[in-house]
């Protein structure tokens, strides 16, 4: 579980957070990506980021697919506190509770955050 808290967008550190989850992907792990908090923002679609000159990791967040990253969560409470509406999402999330995203961590292998 690689859980992103934190805004991603210019941040050198993110793009190496998601090298490693793709990584562990590749490597046919099963990776579970949580987004909560401000990192929540990160699934918004339709960012301009580079006119404030920030790296767009938006292009990573696509490409998560094709490492078969295909469960990604979004925490319900995060977006409800940002105004962030599910039709938002650049991507296809399942959006669950706190608790249930806590549930999934307690199973989890691993846990990974940034």
């Amino acid at each position: 579980m690689f859980i992103i808290d934190k805004p991603l967008h210019g941040n050198v550190r993110a793009q190496e957070f998601l090298d490693m989850a793709m990584m562990a992907a590749a490597f046919d792990q099963r990776v579970l990506m949580v987004f909560e908090g401000d990192g929540a923002y990160a699934l918004l679609q339709h960012q301009q980021v580079e006119s404030a000159g920030l790296k767009n990791m938006t292009p990573v967040l696509s490409a998560l697919a094709i490492y078969d990253i295909n469960d990604v969560l979004i925490e319900r409470e995060s977006m409800s506190s940002r105004a962030i509406n599910e039709d938002q999402l650049l991507m296809p999330a399942d959006v669950l509770p706190r608790c249930e995203i806590k549930n999934k961590m307690n199973a989890a292998d691993h846990v990974f955050s940034f």
